[in-house]
């Protein structure tokens, strides 16, 4: 028999969250999560998100982990700690769980957007501390 984390999940095997705190217009849909969710030490999510929506600024307190988000669809502006950048389709944002990050959905297309967590203890998601500032993330358009 196969080890737990030997194993297919396709799309419609997973279950879709929606109303998640910080994380206004995305549902998002978990392959596997870390020990209890069928692997060691990885984290894999697709996020389908609309415009304007995204992940609000924040790090993760007690989490020792990176997390890298892989934009297939749309276009995105990230924060990672107090810089803004713009994310065009097939661009990867990286961001150590420690540091301030967060992206936000521009323009008029929806966005999906692959994420991965890895951690050297298995727990990759977590501990979100939502950073209650007047910077929103913007885009010159």
């Amino acid at each position: 028999m196969p080890e737990p984390w030997n194993r297919i999940v396709n799309f419609e095997d997973t279950v879709a969250r929606e109303n998640l705190e910080g994380h206004p217009g995305i549902t998002a849909h978990r392959f596997v999560s870390g020990p209890d969710g069928g692997t060691r030490w990885l984290l894999v999510t697709l996020d389908l998100i609309e415009p304007g929506g995204g992940i609000d600024p924040h790090y993760h307190e007690g989490l020792t982990a990176d997390h890298a988000y892989f934009l297939m669809d749309g276009r995105v502006v990230a924060r990672i700690g107090h810089e803004e950048h713009e994310v065009r389709p097939n661009g990867l944002m990286v961001f150590r769980s420690d540091v301030i990050h967060g992206f936000r959905v521009v323009g008029d297309t929806p966005a999906r957007v692959l994420r991965l967590g890895a951690a050297p203890d298995g727990v990759a998601t977590g501990g979100s501390v939502f950073i209650d500032d007047d910077t929103r993330m913007h885009t010159n358009e």
